[in-house]
């Protein structure tokens, strides 16, 4: 049986239209797994900051220091920095890298991981990434 003539590119032309739909949807999973993995690792470098800042002696220092080890092998391409928004809004964050902001509220400790984390394909901007947590600070009574 002959195939008609015209009939031999088809497949080649629709594999070439097809390709970067399929490659798209490749990156895009990917991109999304390892944004999930980034935002997971906030909240839960947050909560580590947190919980350093509220035990007995805990400084924002120090809360500042362990949510940055804790968040720092999880960052794809940028790093993690101690840096609090200031009030007014003077001032910007850095450019290129996560801040991470520890604050003693007298009864309690809050920490806070903001900025944005560069995407694997190439975006104008920068992806979100926002996490907090605050814990109510140890008392001990005799």
């Amino acid at each position: 049986m002959k195939r008609p003539r015209g009939g031999r590119g088809n497949a080649l032309a629709e594999f070439a239209l097809a390709w970067p739909i399929v490659l798209l949807l490749v990156l895009a999973t990917v991109q999304l797994a390892v944004y999930g993995v980034e935002a997971y690792a906030a909240r839960a470098s947050a909560l580590v900051g947190a919980r350093v800042g509220s035990e007995a002696g805990g400084s924002p220092a120090t809360a500042s220091a362990a949510a940055i080890q804790a968040l720092s092998p999880s960052l794809v391409e940028t790093s993690a920095v101690a840096w609090c928004p200031p009030i007014l809004g003077r001032g910007a964050p850095p450019a290129g890298a996560v801040w991470v902001c520890a604050v003693d509220q007298g009864g309690s400790f809050r920490v806070a991981v903001g900025g944005s984390v560069p995407a694997i394909v190439p975006l104008p901007v920068g992806l979100p990434l926002h996490a907090g947590a605050s814990l109510a600070k140890e008392t001990f009574q005799p």
